[in-house]
């Protein structure tokens, strides 16, 4: 067997070997609730020690295979492989052509009506958030990534506008994650970097997007947040146990933008983990990249409720773009 070989067999072995961890940690979190349910101490520290001290409770309860230095043997090999995985496939893009993926999903439940389409002081919602983009310099095409159903309300949408930029569609997925993965598929062969937006999000400013995509250019992936302006408590079955330092909290938006290739590993990761995440740098976080801040404004708002809804009607009789 050549060493080629050999490696491709490490790499399936710490691909098991991760995923062994992932339900190990599965059990350690269900220890812990068990834990709080009978009113034990609540574990403090890092999460590493949180997870070794609730396989020693596992061990001590008598299960088997629960060694301490097994799990911490896992733990490098995480680290190892990402780090590994980062290195050799992951380079920072030098070029700067953007393609903006919208995601257009959402069951606007909590409006009773699709949000997306709602006409908002006479332009609707979807096309507010689109004219954000049109004619960006760099940006070389707008990916809407939607339902079949939805599809056709845009295309009718569409057909009466005259946008600068390339507007192509995506399939919508079942998830905000492959509804997203869909969009990045279809993006333009020579696309360095994606910017993703919500498609209820129709008051970002353009120099915000710009700075996130700069960001982005130093790290491999930035998101747009605002620091939290109240305080934050940690509970437990509504018990505080932890109230971590304001200045260090902050409250992620969109857009959020990763170099297009590093999001392709970041979702093979998380697909090959079974793990889905609501927040796009999520994933690029999973994978050890740590996305950049940039910070943008409260004005940035994402209509959900009908009480952003006449936010909305508000901010527009000011000067948010």
């Amino acid at each position: 067997m050549g060493l080629s070989e050999l490696r491709d067999k490490i790499d399936v072995i710490d691909i098991q070997l991760q995923k062994l961890f992932e339900e190990r940690m599965a059990i350690c979190d269900e220890v812990a609730r068990e834990k709080k349910r009978t009113n034990a101490p609540v574990l403090q520290g890092n999460r590493e020690q949180q997870i070794i001290e609730a396989v020693r409770i596992r061990a001590n309860a008598g299960f088997e295979d629960s060694s301490e230095e097994f799990l911490k043997a896992v733990m490098a090999i995480s680290r190892g492989r990402q780090k590994k995985l980062l290195s050799e496939n992951i380079a920072i893009p030098h070029g700067s052509n953007v393609n903006v993926i919208i995601a257009c999903g959402g069951s606007s439940s909590r409006m009773g009506f699709n949000k997306l389409l709602y006409s908002l002081k006479g332009r609707e919602v979807i096309l507010r958030t689109i004219d954000i983009f049109d004619g960006m310099e760099n940006v070389s095409r707008v990916i809407l990534s939607a339902t079949e159903e939805m599809k056709k309300s845009l295309t009718e949408l569409l057909a009466e506008e005259s946008y600068k930029t390339e507007i192509v569609f995506a399939d919508g997925g079942e998830t905000r994650q492959e509804s997203v993965a869909n969009g990045v598929m279809a993006a333009t062969d020579d696309c360095d970097y994606v910017c993703i937006q919500d498609g209820a999000r129709p008051f970002t400013k353009r120099d915000t997007v710009l700075r996130c995509i700069e960001d982005a250019r130093q790290t491999g992936t930035a998101v747009v947040c605002v620091p939290v302006k109240d305080t934050i408590k940690i509970s437990a079955d509504g018990i505080v146990t932890d109230t971590p330092k304001r200045e260090m909290l902050f409250s992620a938006q969109t857009p959020q933008v990763v170099a297009r290739d590093l999001y392709r590993l970041a979702i093979e990761s998380a697909r090959t983990l079974k793990k889905t995440y609501t927040d796009d740098v999520s994933l690029c976080e999973a994978i050890g990249v740590m996305p950049k801040i940039t910070v943008g404004d409260y004005s940035n708002i994402k209509l959900t409720t009908t009480e952003d809804i006449e936010l909305a009607k508000n901010l527009l009789g000011k000067d948010t773009k």
